[in-house]
């Protein structure tokens, strides 16, 4: 079976629009030839087989025509906005082998648009494990992705192609390139003889140019496509024909077998005029099988250079490339265990864990308070009490107090944390918070969203339900609409419960700091719902809000950091090759 029939190969941007459809868009059948390609796309150039009426007879037009109104091609360009359109007469609509569109491989536009390197870095960037090593937050985390690291590069490493063994594959009369009659300017049409030659291991890697390679091969086109430039301005048939058939070569598509979809195949051709015909036959001048080969040996050369560069790819260059990037967030992860160790506290710091200050609520009896859930089935009732969850007042001043001596070692190590971003210092603010609790054997301490730390009820004390008693904000506090907008309407957009504990951290660039925090104290007083504010046991303001008809205390912790440095170029986290 002969693969599919496409006439500018496998080429994502190209319309088709049939001939009995012109009318349709406002254009005559007879402008047109039975089979008309335009190529009008970057190159200015139809590379296609053309065959326009404009301007006089039915000319090839090789260059676009001047732009006017009387010009079909004129028109057809206004349509395809210089991209390539086909079209194509009903009978000749491409008809796609095993529903499947062939792509035309081993020429120029491969060598052009199409790097194996690119395709081999997609293949890894789809897996995330690249996003996975720069997320990691723990070391132990960490030495377990390197210990996997080599299975999971298994598991996306592709099967190298190679070719397999060659068969005919069909015969299409008059369907091969016009060449010129020998002594005459007229052209002849061939007949085209397909062979076929299966494709073993992943097929996709064939659409690719190894451009990393340990011997040096050319694109398959390349003596045509050369021979072309210097070729007059306006090709004809025979020079448009004999590019085509240079480009499309090699073309890959399923072989439309029964029962074989999934069967992948290389297809080449030789085009052959009656007198050529008969002196390939047995005993004649032609050896097809000669010339077979030898395409077939310029293939498998460009196939081997492919399994190779993959090869190479997984087993040297990608495990390099994660050894260094493993190596570089182990650093990173280290310095900042070394960070969390400066926090150490002393034994009169070890803070009591978190209280909740619970009563019920008000004008609930008895009866509506407890209300046991199941039925008289044998299951143990589950009684939940109606309760008005909040953090007790004396852990609120130990978390502050808390926060107060971390921020102070912030301020006295500000190079460790200058270049950290919010979600990074509100890690290592929880990660200090739940280590000071004595005996926890949970998170009381969790992270959600992007900078937001919680104490949630249900973390505390169980049965309570998961309402949040605590928030704590971390904002780098650049403007006072920053400021604004982390109370209302973020703080605000998480309250659950009446009363609710708070603490925003404003961290402070600005060289003028005592400055800088009267500014961001007065844009917070202006915030819809500030009632009054006190002096906290860390020396910190306390603002009161109502909002809603809830109640929050918000503790205003005000940090000075530097700024963050601007980023250098790094080459130790570009990908490998080819990206």
């Amino acid at each position: 079976m002969e693969p599919a029939r496409t006439a500018l190969g496998h080429r994502p941007e190209v319309d088709e629009i049939r001939l009995e459809d012109l009318p349709s868009i406002g254009l005559k059948r007879r402008d047109f030839l039975p089979e008309i390609v335009l190529g009008l796309g970057r190159d200015k150039r139809c590379r296609g087989a053309c065959g326009v009426n404009d301007s006089g007879g039915g000319r090839a037009a090789t260059e676009p025509a001047p732009m006017n109104s009387s010009s079909p091609l004129a028109a057809l360009r206004s349509i395809c906005r210089r991209r390539f359109l086909v079209i194509f007469s009903a009978e000749m609509r491409p008809v796609a082998v095993g529903s499947t569109p062939v792509t035309s491989v081993f020429n120029s536009a491969r060598k052009n648009d199409n790097l194996l390197s690119h395709r081999l870095w997609s293949i890894v960037k789809q897996s995330q494990l690249p996003d996975r090593v720069n997320t990691i937050q723990d070391l132990n985390e960490l030495d377990k992705f390197e210990k996997d690291l080599p299975s999971a590069l298994d598991g996306i490493r592709p099967i190298a192609p190679k070719l397999g063994d060659p068969r005919p594959a069909s015969v299409r009369e008059n369907g091969g390139a016009w060449v010129p009659v020998v002594g005459s300017s007229d052209l002849q049409s061939t007949t085209r003889h397909y062979l076929a030659v299966k494709v073993e291991g992943d097929h996709e890697l064939c659409t690719c140019w190894p451009d990393d390679t340990d011997e040096d091969i050319a694109p398959l086109d390349t003596q045509v496509q050369e021979e072309s430039a210097s070729w007059s301005r306006s090709w004809g048939r025979a020079e448009r024909d004999k590019v085509k058939a240079a480009e499309e070569m090699w073309v890959l598509s399923t072989t439309g077998d029964p029962g074989a979809d999934g069967v992948w195949a290389l297809y080449t051709f030789f085009d052959l005029t009656n007198e050529e015909e008969a002196a390939a036959g047995p005993g004649g001048s032609i050896d097809l099988h000669a010339k077979f080969m030898e395409r077939y040996e310029e293939a498998a050369r460009i196939v081997n250079q492919v399994a190779r560069q993959a090869a190479r790819y997984f087993d040297e260059e990608l495990p390099q490339w994660f050894k260094r990037e493993i190596e570089r967030r182990r650093e990173i992860l280290t310095n900042r265990a070394g960070v969390t160790q400066t926090l150490k506290f002393s034994n009169e710091w070890v803070v009591p864990a978190p209280q909740l200050a619970s009563s019920t609520t008000v004008g609930a009896t008895n009866q509506a308070d407890v209300q046991p859930e199941a039925e008289a089935s044998g299951v143990d009732a589950v009684v939940r009490v109606n309760m008005r969850a909040r953090l007790a007042p004396a852990s609120f001043e130990d978390v502050q107090r808390v926060i107060r001596v971390w921020a102070d070692a912030l301020e006295r190590y500000p190079a460790a944390y200058r270049d950290l971003g919010e979600d990074r210092i509100s890690d290592l603010l929880a990660a200090t918070l739940n280590a000071t609790l004595p005996g926890a054997n949970r998170e009381v301490y969790s992270r959600e969203g992007k900078s937001d730390i919680f104490i949630k009820a249900d973390s505390i004390a169980e049965g309570t339900g998961p309402a949040k008693v605590f928030i704590c904000e971390n904002k780098r506090a650049s403007a006072d609409k920053v400021v604004q907008e982390a109370v209302d309407p973020q703080l605000f957009g998480y309250l659950t419960v009446h009363d609710t504990a708070a603490v925003l951290l404003l961290l402070l660039e600005q060289q003028g700091f005592d400055k800088a925090v009267k500014a961001r104290l007065r844009a917070l007083r202006k915030v819809v719902g500030y009632q009054s504010e006190k002096l906290g046991p860390s020396g910190w303001p306390i603002f009161k809000y109502v909002h809603e008809g809830k109640h929050v205390e918000l503790c205003v912790a005000t940090v000075h950091i530097p700024k963050k440095r601007k980023r250098r170029a790094s080459t130790s986290v570009n990908p490998p090759r080819g990206k």
